[in-house]
């Protein structure tokens, strides 16, 4: 390609890896206009390394395989490295793209002089049509040290033929998701790359909230649709890394730091009970079907309150472990070339 593409998309691994092979897929199925891909691979078995290797010598893409299982900032943060263009698309790699999905995110940038976009957020299947967000607001109330804060995903988990239409318009608000953000690259000369403290959630709602106070604009573009196929099924090479990103320890870690940031009551890190119940269930729902058929539904019920209570001290376990194996933070950046691919190697 004689000239940078205006767009850089940059896709990491959100909970599992197990999709990345169909999310890539879509990608290029459903992307028509020039965009420069860089994939950040988080430490997957050597396997699916080895396809996204191959991909990348088909499509002509990045990849970028980080040393240790890392949080989807931390990725973000390396993916920046490897930008060019006017905007960067963050994307997680477990959606599903339709129909020239990008440019109504790049004309809104373009049109409103926006410095994030996001689209259309489903949830699940295509075909099902459940809105997972269209649009996000947030508010922060009373005193520092003591604020409430509460956020709202518009229309969240609702049948899109129930969407009034005109609320399914171009307009301002406060939030958009990683699952997919168009993102003006200035931008980050003033307010920074990606906050790594928050290592599993409130990602989003941080950098919009910088956004918002850099004087920027957040847009929701409708005409722009994706879709976020949410585990299960999980494959088991997936496991170590969904009970890290999702356990209790980096949740916690990340609503004390979030908390500390915003001036939000300390009882907010409380939350860390929902997020383990989200693990539970996901993790659950794998086995559910084989549980039924074995033990009955009963017999299931049981297993389930067993699974509930011993789940929290494997999870502190194997955070545990993985501390105990930390390296130290290093990163491959394969790039296919002509005649044959070469790799290079770097580090933090």
């Amino acid at each position: 390609m004689d000239t940078v593409p205006r767009v850089t998309a940059i896709i990491t691994s959100r909970e599992r890896f197990s999709y990345a092979e169909e999310s890539l897929a879509s990608f290029f199925r459903h992307t028509s206009i020039p965009c420069q891909l860089v994939y950040v691979d988080v430490n997957s078995p050597h396997d699916r390394w080895n396809r996204i290797k191959r991909i990348a010598d088909e499509h002509g893409i990045i990849a970028v395989r980080v040393n240790k299982y890392v949080s989807p900032n931390c990725a973000r943060n390396i993916g920046l490295r490897y930008a060019e263009g006017e905007y960067v698309v963050f994307l997680d790699n477990d959606v599903e793209y339709t129909e020239n999905w990008l440019e109504p995110l790049v004309a809104c940038a373009d049109e409103e002089k926006a410095a994030m976009v996001g689209p259309l957020y489903l949830h699940g299947p295509l075909h099902e049509q459940t809105v997972h967000m269209a649009g996000g607001d947030m508010e922060f109330s009373g005193a520092w040290g003591e604020r409430e804060f509460v956020q709202t995903q518009r229309h969240f988990m609702k049948p899109l033929a129930e969407v009034p239409e005109q609320e399914l318009r171009r307009q301002k608000c406060d939030i958009i998701e990683f699952h997919c953000a168009l993102v003006r690259r200035e931008i980050f000369d003033e307010v920074g790359g990606m906050d790594e403290g928050l290592l599993t959630t409130r990602e989003h709602l941080d950098f919009s909230q910088r956004v918002l106070d850099a004087g920027g604009t957040v847009w929701f573009e409708p005409r722009s649709v994706i879709t976020y196929r949410m585990p299960p099924p999980f494959a088991l090479t997936d496991l170590p890394y969904f009970m890290l990103r999702w356990s209790d320890e980096w949740t916690k870690d990340t609503l004390r730091h979030f908390a500390n940031k915003y001036g939000i009551k300390p009882s907010y890190v409380e939350r860390v009970t929902k997020n383990r119940k989200g693990r539970q269930y996901l993790l659950f729902e794998q086995v559910k079907p084989l549980l039924t058929s074995v033990l009955g539904t009963s017999g299931t019920r049981v297993a389930k309150k067993v699974f509930q209570a011993v789940e929290p001290v494997g999870n502190r376990a194997l955070v545990e472990l993985a501390a105990l194996r930390e390296p130290e933070l290093r990163w491959e950046t394969y790039r296919p070339a002509t005649p044959a691919a070469r790799k290079t190697t770097t580090s933090s």
